[in-house]
């Protein structure tokens, strides 16, 4: 009888310990009694700059940013969009009105409840022209925002638009905590204390260009976090970001310098991570000024251009080349082919537009972009065959960003400038709208490209609701600002890369170009 109870107490020991390895990882030991760690270090280049979805307007800001808020639509892992915040949606047979079912029972990260009137508010917030947030271009189509009840919200937009379910799966959507709203008002996001999301990590430090902290929410209502503590340590200096993943400092960077990649995978111990990305790299014409205002030039600049000797000489491994003026990943894009390398055709050109000696002009890049000066250094060299002498100026990121945003023609000058373009809705709008329809200022259309029939295509298309309408729409659009007046000359399409040491897993690495870590860990 001794021995039946002692194997029982045995057995019942078992069953306890196996019962309690099985249980929910949201708990603060779950890491440690998984063998996983309980925190996961990640060395962008940059720090956030705001932590505010409606004014963010940087890839470090946004990455944060989508760990922290919930949209009421979303990405998912494939770039469909599926609900989050919202259970489902329906839209009205005239295409204005949009009404959003709502999750039950969400918190945010102070306590509060979320409802329609929630998701009002934070709307409200954003297109209220006055209160000047980066993000107000995106959501300026809408009218207002109808509270239906508790629970079901509705959207009334002045015109039909086709791209409104990409929108609202935006980061920029993130549904922002009323508490938040109304204590900080404009200046919600730029502590740690005035971020507040329902997402599944909450933000409980920041020291500006040191390091952010995230903790696991666990009230989350989704799927809960596996690492209980995220992060983000900035090392803007290149060499010092790798030695840092080499010796375990950190446990994954992104930004990898071209001359490092293919050496680190070669590297025990650590992984390399590449993913087709929306990204594209390209350099834009200052349309303020002689010569580029004539497109003929702009052509002849394009055709001077040996795209495939920067990609396997300057910047190897880390795209492919650009085809049109989207990446392949965004929804409407059209294959419009590599731009050749011709120089006597831009010889032609240069002739046809006055300028048989070529001229003087100057390219404005920055470090802050992987090899920002190496590339303008190439590209001078090939613009010499053709005539063109070109200066480079290189800028620190903090300046150069100013000039790109509230200028006006007058007070523009960059000539030939680096940039980086993708859109975050992976969808055609977005990725030609804001950024070459005709502006006064340079909010985001930076070199004031002004075309008529490009603008007229953008207007349709914004209101079409049929996707092979607005497909076709698109693709005429690609064709004006890639090759018949083009804005820029396109280098390579972008590929998302991150380095990890090997016991890193689940990473997310989207084609948005963002990498997030809700389901990531470090193996002990």
């Amino acid at each position: 009888m001794k021995k039946l109870l002692f194997f029982s107490l045995i057995l019942m020991a078992i069953l306890l310990v196996v019962g309690c390895s099985s249980q929910d990882n949201s708990g603060d030991n779950a890491s440690e009694s998984s063998g996983k760690k309980d925190t996961l270090i990640f060395a962008p280049n940059t720090d956030a700059v705001i932590l505010d979805p409606q004014h963010m307007n940087d890839n470090t800001s946004e990455q944060v940013i989508r760990m922290i808020y919930n949209g009421l639509l979303r990405f998912n892992e494939d770039s469909e969009i599926v609900g989050d915040l919202a259970e489902d949606y329906q839209v009205s047979d005239d295409g204005l009105e949009w009404t959003f079912n709502l999750k039950e029972g969400v918190k945010f990260h102070d306590g509060s409840d979320f409802n329609a009137e929630v998701v009002k508010k934070s709307f409200d917030r954003v297109i209220n022209k006055e209160n000047g947030l980066n993000r107000y271009q995106l959501y300026e189509m809408i009218k207002e925002v109808e509270v239906v009840d508790e629970f079901t919200v509705k959207f009334i937009n002045f015109e039909p638009f086709g791209a409104f379910p990409a929108i609202m799966a935006h980061t920029s959507g993130g549904i922002l905590s009323p508490k938040a709203i109304d204590e900080y008002g404009k200046n919600l996001g730029e502590l740690a204390e005035s971020t507040v999301g329902t997402g599944p990590y909450k933000i409980v430090e920041w020291k500006k260009d040191q390091e952010i902290v995230l903790e696991r929410f666990d009230d989350y209502f989704g799927e809960k976090g596996v690492t209980k503590t995220i992060i983000y340590r900035p090392i803007p200096e290149d060499a010092s970001r790798v030695m840092a993943l080499e010796t375990g400092e950190v446990d994954v960077i992104q930004q990898i310098p071209a001359n490092e990649l293919k050496r680190l995978e070669d590297v025990d111990g650590i992984e390399i991570i590449k993913k087709s990305s929306n990204g594209q790299r390209q350099f834009r014409f200052d349309l303020t000024t002689e010569p580029y205002d004539d497109p003929l030039v702009r052509q002849a600049v394009s055709y001077a251009i040996d795209r495939q000797a920067i990609l396997d000489h300057v910047v190897p491994g880390l795209g492919e080349l650009s085809t049109s003026a989207l990446a392949k990943v965004t929804w409407g894009y059209t294959d419009l082919g590599v731009i050749p390398y011709d120089p006597e055709k831009s010889k032609e050109l240069l002739k046809q537009a006055g300028y048989p000696d070529g001229f003087k002009t100057m390219i404005t890049t920055t470090d802050r972009y992987i090899q920002g000066v190496q590339l303008a250094e190439v590209i001078a060299e090939q613009l010499k065959e053709v005539g063109i002498e070109a200066e480079i100026i290189v800028k620190e990121w903090s300046t150069i960003v100013q000039e790109w945003g509230g200028l006006t023609a007058d007070e523009f000058e960059q000539g030939i400038f680096i940039m980086g373009a993708g859109p975050s809705t992976l969808d055609a709008d977005w990725g030609l709208r804001p950024i070459y329809y005709t502006a006064e200022t340079n909010e985001q259309n930076y070199g004031f490209y002004s075309n008529k029939e490009f603008d007229s295509l953008i207007e349709q298309a914004m209101k079409e609701t049929d996707l092979d309408k607005r497909k076709e729409l698109y693709k005429r659009a690609q064709e004006i600002v890639y090759l018949e007046d083009p804005v820029a000359f396109w280098l390579y399409d972008q590929y998302s890369i991150i380095a990890q040491r090997d016991k890193v897993k689940g990473v997310n690495v989207s084609p948005l170009s963002l990498i997030t870590f809700e389901k990531a860990f470090v193996e002990e």
